[in-house]
């Protein structure tokens, strides 16, 4: 897979040693610098890339669990990192649970309960219409199962809500509707796997609606922390509904996955915009 333009950006920043310099200067605040990484689905001819990845992480990195990150069991001398995956695909049980048990890795899976136990018919509308998949341009393994599901919790990692239906919460103005899609996918979500389902990501990372306090639902249905797609570190004074999430990708080189990790992509941000403030 190729490197993209913007990866080169982040690449340059990270060999100059922006991040270097500027991790050095947060850790001597002796403040914990916690990254969370994203992943979705794993197709098999990026197994070894993903694997790679982890490895990188368990070497270079304190890897705790979200538990683990809410409850302040951090390291002040290394980037602290959750692993996340969203949606709920099969490689999840084929190729994700074994690699992270055999390295001994926490992670947290974010489930959305109407993409379970689907038909071969239903999944790939479900991919069209929620995911904004296309088949006939990007393949999937597949859905998980109900008994995936509960085997994830029972291999010893958590599972978390990601809305009934992969909706955009933007676009609701119906409370009642919206209210009906977060707690639902936890009741299901609770019911297959006979624990309490306590985070939350948001689909898409779309996490502002103009007309519905979305952080007043998930706390109200029992939610203890949501998780956005923005990149950036999370640490004790961070909006526990609004973490920050690093987007990567099974298919995404090391050199670039090791770039993101250290903050490479920040800097990468700020200079867009940077750049659009003045021109």
């Amino acid at each position: 897979m190729p490197i993209y333009r913007q990866e080169i950006l982040i690449l340059l920043l990270y060999y100059l040693g922006y991040s270097k310099f500027r991790n050095w200067v947060l850790r001597f605040q002796r403040t914990p610098l916690s990254r969370f990484v994203m992943f979705h689905d794993i197709l098999p001819e990026y197994i070894g890339r993903f694997e790679a990845n982890l490895h990188f992480l368990k070497r270079s990195t304190n890897v705790v669990s979200l538990e683990d990150f809410f409850s302040g069991k951090l390291s002040l001398d290394k980037i602290n990192v959750v692993i996340t995956f969203d949606d709920g695909y099969k490689s999840w049980i084929t190729t994700a649970v074994p690699i992270l048990k055999k390295l001994k890795l926490p992670a947290m899976f974010f489930v959305s309960s109407g993409f379970v136990g689907l038909s071969k018919e239903d999944e790939l509308d479900f991919m069209r219409t929620n995911l904004l998949i296309t088949p006939e341009l990007k393949r999937i393994t597949g859905c998980l199962n109900a008994e995936d599901v509960s085997r994830i919790v029972d291999e010893g990692f958590m599972v978390g809500g990601h809305t009934l239906t992969h909706c955009i919460i933007e676009e609701f103005r119906d409370n009642v509707q919206l209210r009906y899609e977060i707690t639902e996918d936890k009741m299901r979500l609770e019911k297959i796997t006979g624990r309490k389902i306590e985070y939350f990501a948001y689909p898409f990372g779309v996490h502002h609606n103009p007309e519905i306090d979305i952080i007043e639902i998930l706390s109200e249905a029992g939610y203890k922390g949501a998780l956005i797609t923005a990149s950036g570190f999370n640490n004790t004074d961070s909006n526990p509904y609004l973490l920050h999430r690093e987007l990567t990708s099974a298919s995404t080189p090391e050199c670039v996955f090791r770039a993101r990790v250290y903050g490479n992509y920040d800097a990468v941000i700020f200079i867009k915009r940077l750049i659009r403030m003045v021109f």
